[in-house]
Order: C-alpha cells, then structure tokens, then sequence
C-alpha cells in the first residue's frame, strides 16, 4: 500500500512539474511570442524596452486592429516585422499605414534582423508608393539560417522625401511620421542591455508621450481567453496551488494519514458444558448456605419414598453440610450405577 502511495505522489509530482513546463513557464518567458514582442523577457524579445519607457512616459500594448492614433503625441512601435513579408504588402495595406498617422503620431517600423534572402517577392507595391527600396549586403552563404543575426544584412536606398538617420529612415504622411528602422538589434532585450544607447531611443520615439506596442501584428490578440486572464492577473502561481492540493486530494482518497491497525489474531472461543452453566446458574441464584436445603427441597419433590426422604433429612440435621453433600454425591452415584446394571 505504501509503495502506490509513493507511487501515485511521484506520478502527481511529474504532472505538477510538465504543467510547470508547458503552460507557466512559457508564460512566464514569453517563448510563445514571436521574437521582438513586448510580452518576452528571453534576449530576443522587448519588453526591457516596454518596462524602460514606462518609467518615463505612458505605455500600454494593443492587441486589437491598427486605426488612426487618437493623439498626435502618440508613438506606435511595431517591431519584429519580416522586411521580405512587408515589402510585398499590397497598395491597401500601404494605405492603410498612411490613414495610421494622418493626423499625427509617429509609427515606427522595426524590422527583424535578417541575412540576405534566397528570393524576393516580385512585385513590391512599397518601393513605388513611398520611393524607397529594401537593399541587403551580401553573406557569406554557410550562415546559419534558422538563427536571428544581431546584425541585420537590411539597409534603405531612400529617394526623395526621405530623411536619413542613423540606423533608420522617416518621412512625413500627413500630419504624422512614418519611422523605418532597419538595425533592431539596440531595441531588443540583449542589445538593450549591451548598448543602452538611450539617446538614438529617444530620438525614435520624438516627443511622443505615449508608446503603443502592436502585438496585434503578431497575431496576439485579446480574445478574452483562459490563457489571456492567467496572464493579465498573474494567475500562474494559483494554478500550481490548485494542482498541489488536487494531488494532496487524490492521495488522501487512496491512503489514510493514520498508521494502519494491527489486526487482532483469531482464536477460537470454546463453550462451556451443560454441568457448567449448572454450576454458573447456581453460582448466581443460591447463596451458598443455603445450597443444601435448596437441593433437598427439590430432590425430595422427585423422591416417593417417604421414609428415604425423612432418613435424608435427618442426616442433614445432624450431619455437617460438606459430609451431607458427599453423602448425597455418593448416593446420587451408587444410584446411577444400579441404574446402568439393570
């Protein structure tokens, strides 16, 4: 018994600890996300750079459609796009990019770092409509693909209308600015913590004092989910809680706390006889001076004889109690004998 307890207590532990792993864990990472997301916290996300700029101006993260900003001091940082993806956006969603900042704001592009690509997409509606092109170094061809660089191979071939910075590129739609930056890498955690260039930062975000993470691009959004409520209100550590005391549970259902009672051994009770009840029901019912007169009373009921009967009780006159009762005893057995004979 005690071996399925432990047993069952190991089996739970293991449960306990692959939930831990699977579903509070990446939470708490934020390996989920897509890399440059303000919700991870591993080197390759930006949340560093989300906790920085709230200590100084107001930020919050949008999970839903992008719309116009509502406050021309607005700056929306959309960060982690693939350059390749978004230089084939078609003319409605570059539209949609210029209605963003019409009346003010700044939308700053950040593009994931990337190595030369093998293919571009044939038609680039972008390079057209905003005069500017997407250019990238060429690499030694034995680089690791599947990896993110820190150095990005993306660079801009800006035309007119353009205004080149370090690092990035801007140009006014509107009454607001579209930011395009190509070297990410300061903006993550990692490069955050090595370069702390806070000055190019600020020059980003401008007098902007609000900062909007998109996390709607990676397609984060507010669903209204399980996941989403653990989330917001930290709930990891009540699920661990719970898990804990359903295991307790189970474990009380399959085992008693108390040490287990040793049973009794079984022996056999022995009865008595009917000449041992008689002695017993004597015992209780005749006092023991009285036990002669009690026995005389009822054998002289049997006897017939008259003059047996009168013989009987004169011996139990003169005679003490203890000889008149072996009398009878020896009476009752020469009795019984003759009885046998016959």
């Amino acid at each position: 018994m005690s071996r399925s307890v432990w047993l069952g207590c190991a089996l739970v532990a293991f449960l306990v600890w692959g939930l831990e792993q699977v579903v509070v864990t990446p939470l708490e990472t934020g390996e989920v996300y897509p890399p440059y997301s303000s919700l991870r916290v591993d080197p390759l996300g930006a949340k560093a750079l989300y906790d920085s700029l709230a200590g100084v101006m107001e930020v919050e993260r949008l999970y839903k459609e992008r719309t116009t900003l509502a406050d021309p001091s607005d700056a929306m940082l959309e960060l982690g796009v693939d350059p390749v993806a978004w230089s084939g956006l078609d003319a409605e969603t570059i539209h949609d990019y210029q209605k963003l900042v019409e009346r003010g704001g700044r939308l700053v592009i950040g593009f994931l770092p990337v190595r030369t690509p093998s293919h571009l997409p044939t038609s680039r509606p972008v390079e057209a409509m905003w005069g500017i092109r997407l250019r990238y170094r060429q690499e030694q061809s034995d680089a690791d693909q599947s990896s993110v660089p820190r150095e990005t191979a993306l660079y801009f071939d800006a035309g007119p209308g353009w205004n080149t910075h370090r690092g990035f590129v801007e140009r006014q739609f509107g009454a607001g600015v579209v930011i395009l930056v190509a070297d990410t890498f300061p903006l993550s955690n990692e490069g955050l913590r090595e370069t702390q260039d806070a000055a190019w930062i600020a020059e980003l975000i401008g007098p902007s004092r609000r900062a909007i993470f998109d996390e709607n691009h990676f397609g984060v959004m507010e669903s209204g989910s399980v996941t989403t409520l653990m989330r917001k209100y930290r709930l990891e550590g009540a699920v661990a809680v719970l898990a804990v005391v359903a295991g307790l549970f189970f474990w009380r259902g399959a085992s008693s706390l108390l040490p287990p009672r040793k049973s009794a051994a079984r022996s056999a009770v022995a009865g008595r006889d009917s000449l041992e009840g008689m002695t017993a029901l004597l015992h209780r019912g005749v006092a023991e001076k009285d036990l002669v007169a009690v026995c005389f009373a009822e054998w002289s009921k049997m006897e017939r004889s008259a003059s047996r009967v009168g013989r009987v009780e004169d011996q139990i006159r003169t005679k003490d109690p203890v000889a008149a009762y072996r009398d009878a005893c020896r009476a009752a057995s020469s009795r019984k004998h003759s009885s046998k004979k016959q």
